[in-house]
């Protein structure tokens, strides 16, 4: 078998029709998915062949292909592909390709396919030894974002690219000068030199995949070669200690990095757990903006400074820029987060070589709260050989460890290397490890050693995903299990006058309308049911939350773990008059109250009249509208401590603050009593139909959180962001609505996610265009 060269790629590729059928042999892998998906899109027919089935077969049936499972020749029976795809992965007496040979088709390696590929548009090429998935990924969604269509190949799956590789719409495959096509090149079986591409980045470069080269000055060759290959912009690492002198020689080259000495600098502001990363990029001696990612630790800050420097470059704003990157979650795979509950966080990796360990258990580190439990399958045997030293390094972040046997990659083995060895050289460093021969058994010991708080890593290039998704499963199960148990504990305990309810959707709770499920629901009927719902989360170490009417309250997709409570019971819902006095349970509304007043002519109380939501809610944010506030109203308070006893308190004696009120952050507001003035009632009508008028003029009717930011003390947030041009602005079915910039409405298909994109998009434009950090109002719970 003689596969063709890149050049006979383009002339034959060039000359396929619409319908001619292209054979892929291992079909199922990211590279070979994505090669597919491409040929689909350019109108030709697909069929091939994998040892299992998975998503990405999955997908590319559903778009027409015909894939089987198992490499056998009897699949080629009757067939006359214009053209075989191979990766590089199969065996060489593979029985299909055993068959091609005798066959004479045409055959070409899938690297040298894509290569052909890039030649039909301007190819932006993501080189590196780590990093060039999450920044190539991350380019072709930031160019996609900003709506210039490209053509892109993705080395794995990427949520918000599906599917991970596509052609430009058009469906034509002519040479084009302004179509683009963003790809991953791989190095690691010595194609990197057939890809001329017209912008590069060049991320780092080190001795790896020695099974191919001799050493790591024939590594440094090949990125020299394809750097001098570059005829547009070469972006490269000003950090790589190697890089500077390999692109010496090129032409219209930029750095980026850290040192003082790139051409675009990053400077991280804030990088907090669980929140995104701020950084600035300074361009020479200006300052480019702010921007933020979602992604996790240095190393990602420094890849999406990369694509900023060459989106610059290539004349897009950095305002779009920064949009764009803010709005990315990352690839799979990728420091991907597979469970998270109030006990344990589980991720799963791709990190194989030294220094993506180190960079990937350095950010991890910073985020975990408990210890840092780690799993690692050794890729190659050849990587583990070579890099011995190196890895037996890595995990010193690591609080347990745990080494799978080596997965080959149908590489043979080296006798003397495995995992044994390695184990040994972590252990003469002083810390202790455990081989697993049995992958079966490895989610078992981790399980058994996990304790509330621990997160868990999976690392590794090869089958060990598939523990972490057991893992992932196993732990939801449980979770499953004990909110069985729990549910029927604490249903037992309550009068039947008391509403328990399990996988309660909070979509419908909330006037926002959006939002995942409660593990338990909970109506308390009195006071009493209450307190004894307060000591079974604190007897069983169940946590809780507590939620009014569902205004001013932003709940994830992924809904809310152990309890939630409301005070939505009749019980808690009732309004009493005495003279100029309305005492008011926690679940009253406020719209009610204002009614009420209005019946007893009072006056004082109608700016009440269209916020929504209940009191309880309301007196812990210290709501207000009209230049009036709550607590102006509030004479006295009832309120229980998280132990269930019951307080009052006269309102005078309570500290409360713009948007809030701090005893209520570990207490829950029962009730008050609020006070108004006694006044003609041609006078409280007048007020009252004066404020809901103004109200209603300017609010927006749809589903909505009510205020999204609270306002800077520069300028009011609506008037900002209408002052920004971002009203009418959408993310999926989240809108900036049109009446009011500080509302954000659900057009009845938003999610949480949608939502929160939204936020953060505004934040984003606030900062980077104003320098004004907003503040969000809205409640964010739950789990994404």
């Amino acid at each position: 078998m003689k596969p063709l060269t890149t050049v006979q790629l383009k002339d034959l590729l060039g000359r396929l029709n619409s319908g001619d059928l292209i054979y892929l042999i291992g079909i199922g892998g990211c590279g070979m998915s994505g090669l597919a998906n491409i040929f689909l899109d350019l109108g030709w027919r697909v069929a091939g062949s994998d040892l299992a089935a998975n998503a990405d077969i999955v997908e590319l049936r559903e778009r027409g292909a015909v894939i089987r499972i198992g490499h056998s020749e009897d699949h080629l029976v009757g067939i006359e592909p214009a053209l075989v795809v191979f990766t590089p992965a199969l065996a060489p007496d593979n029985a299909e390709l055993v068959e091609v040979t005798k066959n004479n088709w045409p055959v070409g390696r899938r690297a040298l396919v894509l290569s052909a590929l890039t030649q039909f548009a301007r190819s932006i090429c993501v080189a590196g030894m780590h990093g060039k998935t999450t920044t190539s990924a991350l380019l072709a969604y930031a160019l996609k974002t900003m709506e210039t269509g490209p053509a892109y190949s993705v080395g794995a799956r990427v949520p918000q690219l599906k599917p991970h590789a596509a052609w430009a719409p058009g469906r034509l495959l002519e040479d084009s000068s302004d179509r683009s096509i963003v790809l991953e090149t791989d190095e690691s079986d010595g194609t990197l030199c057939e890809f001329r591409p017209h912008n590069a980045i060049l991320l780092n470069v080190d001795a790896d995949h020695l099974d191919y080269y001799a050493d790591l000055d024939a590594v440094l060759a090949d990125f020299k070669q394809f750097a001098g290959q570059t005829s547009g912009h070469l972006v490269y690492c000003a950090d790589d200690p190697h890089l500077k002198e390999l692109v010496a020689s090129c032409p219209h080259t930029t750095s980026y990095g850290f040192s003082l000495a790139a051409d675009y600098r990053c400077e991280i502001q804030t990088a907090l757990p669980d929140a995104p990363t701020r950084f600035e990029v300074w361009h020479g001696e200006r300052k480019l903006g702010g921007f933020s990612t979602r992604l996790i630790g240095v190393k990602n800050v420094s890849n999406a400074t990369a694509v900023i420097a060459l989106l610059h470059r290539s004349g897009f704003e950095a305002e779009q820029i920064a949009q764009a990157v803010a709005s990315f979650k990352g690839v799979a795979r990728r420091q991907q987060e597979l469970f998270r509950d109030s006990r344990f966080r589980v991720f799963d990796d791709y990190g194989h070589h030294p220094e993506e360990i180190t960079a990937v258990l350095t950010s991890l580190k910073r985020i975990a709260s408990g210890r840092l439990l780690v799993a690692f399958q050794p890729h190659r045997y050849s990587r583990t050989q070579h890099l011995l030293a190196d890895f037996a390094k890595s995990f010193s972040e690591v609080d347990q460890l745990w080494l799978a046997e080596i997965y080959s990659a149908n590489e043979p083995v080296i006798p003397g290397i495995t995992s044994d060895v390695l184990a040994a050289a972590i252990r003469s460093r002083g810390q202790s490890v455990d081989v697993v021969p049995n992958l079966l058994d490895l989610s078992a010991q981790i399980r058994a050693a996990m304790k509330p708080g621990d997160m868990v890593l999976f690392l590794g290039a090869g089958d060990i995903t598939q523990v972490a998704h057991a893992l992932a499963a196993q732990l939801r199960e449980e979770t499953h299990g004990r909110s069985d148990t729990l549910f029927s504990e604490l249903k037992s305990r309550l009068s039947d006058e008391s509403t328990v309810l399990k996988d309660e959707v909070l979509a419908r709770r909330t006037t926002l309308r959006v939002g995942g499920k409660a593990d338990i629901f909970i109506e308390p009927a009195s006071e009493g049911e209450l307190s004894a719902v307060l000591k079974f989360c604190n007897e069983r170490q169940v946590p809780f939350v507590l939620i009014g009417r569902g205004s001013n309250l932003l709940i994830r997709d992924g809904g809310i773990r152990g309890c939630v409570i409301s005070l939505s019971n009749p019980f808690f819902s009732r309004l009493t008059v005495e003279e100029n006095r309305l005492i008011c349970g926690a679940g009253v509304r406020l719209k009610m109250i204002s009614i009420e007043a209005r019946k007893h002519r009072l006056t004082g109380l109608e700016f009440l009249e269209g916020i929504p939501g209940s009191l309880g809610g309301s007196m812990r944010m210290n709501a207000g509208a009209m230049g009036s506030w709550l607590f102006d109203a509030i004479k006295k308070i009832r309120f229980m401590d998280y132990q269930g006893d019951v307080h009052e308190r006269v309102a005078s004696e309570v500290h409360v603050e713009y948007r809030g009120c701090p005893m209520f952050r570990n207490h829950i507001a029962l009730g008050a009593v609020l006070e108004g003035v006694m006044s003609p009632e041609d006078v409280v009508r007048s007020r009252m139909d004066s404020y809901s008028r103004k109200r209603w003029e300017s609010q927006p009717r749809q589903p909505s959180a009510g205020c999204i930011f609270k306002n800077p003390k520069a300028i009011g947030a609506g008037r900002l962001i209408d002052e920004l041009g971002l009203k009418g602005t959408h993310v999926g079915g989240a809108v900036v609505s049109d009446i009011h910039g500080n509302f954000i409405v659900n057009d009845g298909t938003a999610t949480a996610g949608d939502v929160l994109s939204l936020i953060d998009l505004i934040k984003e434009r606030a900062r980077t265009t104003r320098g004004i950090e907003l503040e969000t109002e809205v409640e964010i719970l739950g789990e994404a």
